[in-house]
């Protein structure tokens, strides 16, 4: 699960125009990045679910840093503003006897730590 960091500001500092266009470029920005099976999709306002199938949490993990490191590395503009923007992941591994809501809340808990220690980060929960 990965989220915008101070996606309101952008959109207040910006204008919504400008907050979908990061949502738009960020969401290329991360499918360009993951593989032709891996699922992404909006959960919430500013926050991207991503499932990884067949992919261990180590693995998982490095995904979400790469892709953490190309949203940060990548500049954006909009409208004549030039800005760039991070994201924080939070990372959990699937398991059939706890379920998909169990993994999901995992992983929300994981990036509600990486918010709450500073952002732009990867954390994850076993």
């Amino acid at each position: 699960m990965g989220d915008i960091d101070f996606f309101k500001k952008i959109n207040d500092s910006y204008g919504h125009d400008t907050g979908d266009h990061v949502l738009k470029v960020l969401a290329l920005i991360m499918q360009e990045n993951l593989r032709q099976q891996d699922i992404i999709s909006r959960w919430g306002g500013e926050e991207f679910l991503i499932m990884l199938p067949y992919t261990d949490l180590n693995k998982a993990v490095a995904v979400a840093e790469k892709l953490r490191e190309s949203v940060k590395n990548t500049p954006l503009s909009y409208a004549g503003e030039k800005f760039s923007v991070t994201m924080t992941f939070g990372v959990s591994q699937f398991d059939k006897n706890l379920g998909l809501e169990k993994a999901i809340k995992k992983a929300d808990d994981a990036l509600y730590l990486g918010k709450h220690t500073g952002r732009d980060k990867v954390l994850w929960m076993e």
